[in-house]
């Protein structure tokens, strides 16, 4: 057993703000998230709160505890402020529901990952826990599929030094190295890049480092750390 500190936590933190989150906020991966599903009522007279908040009793035992889940029951706020404030905080999915939606068993629900009308739908009350649970395992997998898509394409493999020195200040660059620690220091220099990390996915065989041309077994990848 190994002590160690390196950080990890606040820079894992760091990391998912990075890669996720957009103009309006945070953009929380619903297993990380907190809050996973917050509920706003809408309502404007006192007879209508009530039907709201009787129909809301109704989704949360719908939901149940497989889901987190917050009502925004508070009175001071607009339903308008609680949207932006949610959508601040990274929350994956928002529930909508007025007198107008208990009229046609429905709610609305609102996406964090697709901005503006697109992330919204109507669903059927009946429906509802289904639609959470698929919706959260799709924005999950989204959040997953457009992050590396965005890693994959700011990877470069650079074929020489040259090119090695341009490519690696706009992204990662991927290579062979030879582990000299001169050749570290050498990029380092020329470039501010350094070693980020030594994938466990290695091709096999081996190459010419990319600093010096000498043999190297590992492919390592290199970028800037800010």
């Amino acid at each position: 057993c190994w002590t160690t500190s390196w950080g990890v936590s606040t820079r894992m933190v760091g990391a998912i703000i990075m890669a996720h989150g957009d103009d309006q906020g945070l953009v929380l991966p619903p297993r990380l998230a907190p809050t996973q599903v917050v509920v706003v009522p809408i309502y404007r007279k006192d007879d209508e709160r009530s039907a709201v908040m009787e129909a809301i009793e109704k989704i949360e035992a719908m939901l149940g505890s497989d889901v987190r889940l917050k009502v925004d029951d508070r009175d001071e706020y607009s339903p308008g402020w609680k949207f932006n404030e949610w959508e601040l905080k990274g929350v994956p999915l928002r529930i909508e529901i007025g007198p107008r939606d208990i009229a046609k068993d429905q709610v609305v629900v609102a996406r964090r990952d697709v901005p503006g009308r697109d992330g919204k739908s109507f669903v059927p009350l009946a429906g509802l826990a289904d639609a959470v649970s698929e919706m959260l395992n799709d924005i999950q997998n989204s959040l997953l599929a457009r992050a590396t898509e965005f890693r994959d394409a700011n990877i470069s493999e650079p074929s020489d030094y040259d090119s090695f020195r341009e490519v690696v200040t706009q992204g990662f660059a991927r290579a062979w190295w030879c582990g000299d620690v001169a050749c570290e220091d050498k990029v380092k220099d020329d470039t501010r890049a350094t070693t980020r990390c030594i994938p466990s996915d290695q091709p096999g065989g081996s190459g010419a480092c990319i600093v010096c041309g000498k043999p190297a077994e590992e492919i390592t990848i290199f970028a800037r750390a800010y």
